[in-house]
């Protein structure tokens, strides 16, 4: 994988690369420093993934990384920050590949990229517990009734409404209905939260294996 280094701070920057130089399916074809224009380096380079490094985060890289993907719609993106705040994170998520934070093992950097490779997301589980962090969800937790815990849970893991409303033997008009007043008791929380959420609970049934501590989705234990 082709691995270009955008960096605030050169000395973590050849830290990163001193490190991935290690692995023999990483080959760093570049670095440029984000003062400079790591667009063109981009455009010149063509690299798999960017991992950028960031000093201090800031409000005009959602718009920098919204731009990257209309431009390079292929290019994977890896952050590496100090911690930020749940909406910044929530704001950035859908341009970027995956997420670490500086105070993460080296490692992380690797298994990082190989998820992202491999299934495309990834969240260091500092990031995650920030990310889906659910706490107007735990104090609503008890107002759910038995039914809506128990369409939450076949929501998450059956592929339309249709499906849930077979498996529990109503009818359609009635998931939406209670979908609709789960999203009202727990907040304003998106599908990622809400499978969080529902992985929590002990919503999923047994034969869907809990999401793991790297983001990975809940899947059939059969797969």
């Amino acid at each position: 994988m082709k691995i270009l280094i955008a960096y605030d701070q050169k000395l973590v920057a050849e830290c990163l690369k001193i490190y991935l130089a290690q692995h023999e399916h990483s080959e760093i074809i570049g670095m440029v420093n984000n003062g400079e224009n790591s667009l063109e380096a981009i455009a010149d380079l063509r690299p798999d993934i960017v991992i950028f490094e960031f000093k201090l985060w800031s409000i005009k890289y959602i718009d920098y990384m919204s731009n990257l993907n209309l431009n390079f719609p292929h290019l994977k993106i890896l952050v590496i920050s100090e911690l930020i705040s749940q909406e910044l994170m929530v704001k950035i998520m859908p341009f970027i590949n995956g997420y670490i934070v500086k105070s993460c093992s080296a490692e992380k950097i690797f298994i990082a990229i190989q998820e992202i490779k491999s299934s495309g997301k990834y969240l260091c589980p500092k990031a995650l517990d920030k990310f889906f962090s659910c706490s107007k969800s735990e104090q609503n937790n008890s107002s759910l009734t038995r039914r809506e815990k128990q369409i939450l849970g076949s929501w998450i893991t059956e592929e339309t409404h249709n499906a849930v409303a077979t498996s529990l033997n109503i009818s359609e008009s009635t998931v939406r209905t209670h979908l609709k007043n789960i999203r009202e008791k727990l907040g304003s929380i998106n599908h990622l939260q809400m499978m969080i959420y529902a992985c929590q609970h002990n919503l999923i049934s047994d034969k869907h294996k809990p999401i793991c501590p790297n983001c990975r989705f809940s899947v059939s234990a059969a797969y």
